[in-house]
């Protein structure tokens, strides 16, 4: 992304790997996530600081009543280091959990 013809404003190379297993049964299914990434900040802008490293795991828990209707519940914890966290006088390290549920109503069902 440039600003100016010659002013790089974020260069970041992005690295992911994964492991994920799934199961499903009946209407059920159940999944497992575990997760490494990093962010390499390459344009060395000091206000903007985008590096970061560290882990998530997540699970979830689907039920599909029938064809129309879904049914999820999420767990995610991330734990990381983001060097942006100093600008706002905040710890490098964090551990974020976060619990979701959702519903969704299909119009069509397939």
């Amino acid at each position: 992304m440039a600003s100016f013809p010659s002013f790089t404003v974020a260069d970041n190379d992005f690295g992911s790997a994964f492991l994920l297993v799934s199961r499903a049964w009946d209407r059920h299914r159940l999944s497992a996530r575990a997760e490494v990434f990093d962010v390499n900040d390459n344009d060395g802008t000091r206000d903007d600081p985008n590096a970061e490293d560290g882990t998530a795991f997540t699970l979830a828990y689907v039920f599909r009543p029938d064809a129309r209707q879904r049914f999820t519940v999420e767990y995610l914890r991330i734990n990381a280091r983001r060097a942006v966290r100093a600008s706002f006088e905040q710890p490098l390290r964090a551990r974020e959990d976060l619990i979701q549920f959702s519903y969704r109503l299909f119009f069509s069902a397939e």
